[in-house]
């Protein structure tokens, strides 16, 4: 603060032992410490950031005052550049000469999308050991996170090669990696490593049908060629007669648990419930329930999945078992329709057709290559779905351009099931032979497979809304469970623990309630820190879910790192004053107007008692007061 002949006073300062910076408060304390003094100015050295707003009232006041605040700006314009990587989501095991995805999601501080058109920006997949980059993708503007969340997640494939000793292990190092001169704040934290276990035979799949059919015609002949696989292929009759094909030839459809144990996806066509017997259904369950196997349905007109809705199959079926059928003609396209990948989709690395496999081939969208159009599709209801499907593509109408759910996935114990709601798929081997076929298939054989070798994915997901809340504020706890056999047996209630990182202080516990394949409750901080949010009286599995939170002080600036110029500027403005740079610092008392009091002579002094009129006045006060108590006969 300048005051009289633009000379600074001397203020009392405190130590800065605070975690805010309040400029309202500094500029009313300048104003105090003022008193009736004139001002020249309020210089403020900033970096602008404040935790409570300017009251437009006091601006009003210093205007009236004529009082500038001249703003001198610390720190850079520019925010804090950090990229970072928030999660990394991995199977733990995989075959050899899978498709792995990995899923990355980032973070961006002082980040947005105009920044990335200037300094190219891209996440890569690298082998720890040599270096290699195995895949790359740009960072766009979907994938930075916004005020409400987290931005779109990066899927990343990787292939593992074979080994020479056999199983193993591969270290791979997710990285960011940018093309902008400016340095990133904390470059530890673009890099991190996983580890992924490498199964190296062959994956086993079984393919059982009712019909030769077209699809079912290609889709064995594609398991044939693929290295990778070794199929075995039934045609079932209506006899239970049935005709064996693929790489090796089982003696019957298994019946036991140890029959099943061999094959790590089922495929099931469209044949008959009827031709299998209580315990092949039983011990079908059983074996994707608890070892992992995965089943891909293919739909037909004759039996899937209206004739399944009844039997223990249902389970592993994406409509619940009063679903009344989706087999009935009101639930079957009459039309020709094209289909359409999910986001979903994307982020599971399955249906990804393009030429460059990172995304849906937007061709066979379009029904105008005539080669997309598919002539039979179900048309599946997604209000009939159990809570745990996920919706991996639809099939839109070609006349009306009304679009319906056709393939759907979802988790039930340690496996996963897979439903493909039309059999249609080998007529685009018209438009691009079978290269979009094999495309289509195998990615989604795959990650069925893969539950056998990684059955300690992670069975659901605690989400804490927003991640890093404020003490007192209410903070939204949500549990989602993508298992569809933990959803039907999980209760309504589900009780969280809340424990402190830092100081290890007695926990507190929430509940969250709700149904279906979700959980939601709320916590209200009492108080900044750490803290470690676990779900109690679940499974083991469940029960090692744990989700952290950061909570912060109300008045913790240290949230955000940016500086804000802006406000600065704002201020000088609207009370009149100017913006200075800090190499200016010491002219700024030169542009000071100097409002010091002037006196054009100097002042007459003479005493009080060297005057009569005084002597006169005194004399007389003193006279009234003796008359007046004579009067009153007080004296």
């Amino acid at each position: 603060m300048l005051g009289e002949g633009a000379i600074p006073d001397r203020a009392t300062l405190g130590n800065a032992d605070g975690l805010s910076t309040d400029l309202e408060g500094a500029i009313r304390a300048a104003l105090r410490q003022s008193a009736a003094r004139p001002i020249s100015a309020i210089v403020m050295v900033s970096d602008g950031r404040s935790t409570q707003p300017i009251d437009p009232e006091l601006i009003d006041t210093l205007r009236e005052r004529q009082i500038p605040i001249v703003s001198v700006p610390l720190g850079s314009a520019e925010p804090v550049r950090d990229f970072s990587i928030v999660r990394v989501e991995h199977p733990d095991a995989v075959f050899a000469d899978d498709l792995v995805p990995v899923r990355v999601q980032i973070g961006a501080n002082g980040i947005g999308p105009d920044d990335l058109g200037q300094s190219p920006t891209r996440v890569e997949l690298v082998d720890h050991d040599s270096g290699l980059v195995l895949d790359r993708m740009a960072i766009t503007a979907e994938h930075l996170p916004s005020e409400g969340g987290a931005g779109q997640a990066i899927t990343l494939m990787h292939t593992p090669e074979r080994t020479e000793s056999g199983d193993g292990s591969r270290r791979l190092d997710v990285r960011v990696v940018s093309d902008a001169d400016r340095a990133d704040l904390n470059e530890e934290n673009n890099t991190t490593e996983i580890q992924m276990s490498i199964v190296d035979r062959p994956m086993r799949v079984l393919y059982i049908d009712g019909y030769p059919r077209w699809e079912q015609r290609y889709l064995k002949n594609l398991l044939l060629r693929e290295r990778s696989i070794v199929s075995s292929a039934l045609l079932l009759s209506a006899s239970r007669r049935y005709i064996q094909e693929g790489d090796e030839l089982i003696a019957s459809v298994p019946a036991t648990l140890e029959d099943w144990e061999p094959f790590d996806v089922i495929i099931l066509g469209d044949v008959r419930a009827e031709l299998f017997s209580q315990q092949q259904l039983e011990t079908l369950v059983e074996h994707v329930e608890t070892r992992g196997a995965g089943v891909l349905w293919v739909a037909g007109p004759s039996s899937v999945p209206d004739g399944y809705l009844g039997t223990e199959l249902s389970s592993l079926l994406p409509m619940r078992r009063d679903a009344g059928g989706s087999q009935s003609t009101s639930r079957v396209w009459g039309q020709e329709v094209t289909v359409s990948g999910s986001a979903e989709a994307t982020r599971l690395g399955v249906l990804r057709l393009s030429d460059d496999r990172t995304r849906w081939l937007d061709r066979l969208s379009d029904p105008n290559t005539g080669w997309s159009k598919l002539r039979w599709a179900l048309q599946l209801d997604e209000t009939s779905f159990k809570p745990g499907v996920s919706v991996l593509a639809s099939a839109s109408s070609v006349n009306t351009g009304e679009s319906a759910p056709l393939i759907t996935m979802m988790r039930y114990g340690a496996g996963s099931s897979i439903f493909v709601g039309t059999d249609e798929i080998w007529r685009w081997r018209y438009g691009r032979g079978e290269d979009l076929p094999e495309r289509f298939w195998l990615p989604m054989i795959r990650a069925l497979g893969r539950g056998t070798v990684a059955r300690r994915a992670a069975p659901a997901q605690l989400v804490v809304s927003p991640s890093s809340p404020l003490p007192d504020q209410a903070t939204q706890v949500t549990l989602r469970v993508f298992d569809q056999q933990r959803i039907d047996s999980m209760p309504e209630r589900v009780r969280v623990r809340v424990s402190s990182i830092a100081d290890r202080g007695e926990p507190v516990e929430l509940e969250l309630f709700g149904t279906g394949d979700t959980r939601t409750g709320t916590w209200i901080p009492s108080r900044a820190g750490s803290f470690e949010l676990t779900p109690l009286g679940l499974d083991p599995a469940m029960s090692a879910i744990a989700q952290r939170a950061q909570v912060f002080d109300r008045a913790d600036e240290r949230r955000k790192l940016d500086s804000d110029h802006e406000s600065l500027t704002s201020l000088a403005q609207q009370s009149g004053g100017w913006v200075s740079a800090p190499k200016d610092f010491a002219r700024i008392p030169e542009q000071l107007p100097n409002r010091a009091r002037t006196i054009a002579s100097p002042p007459r002094r003479a005493s009080l008692w060297d005057r009569p009129i005084v002597l006169f006045v005194l004399i007389s006060l003193l006279t009234a007061e003796w008359v007046g108590r004579r009067a009153l006969r007080l004296a």
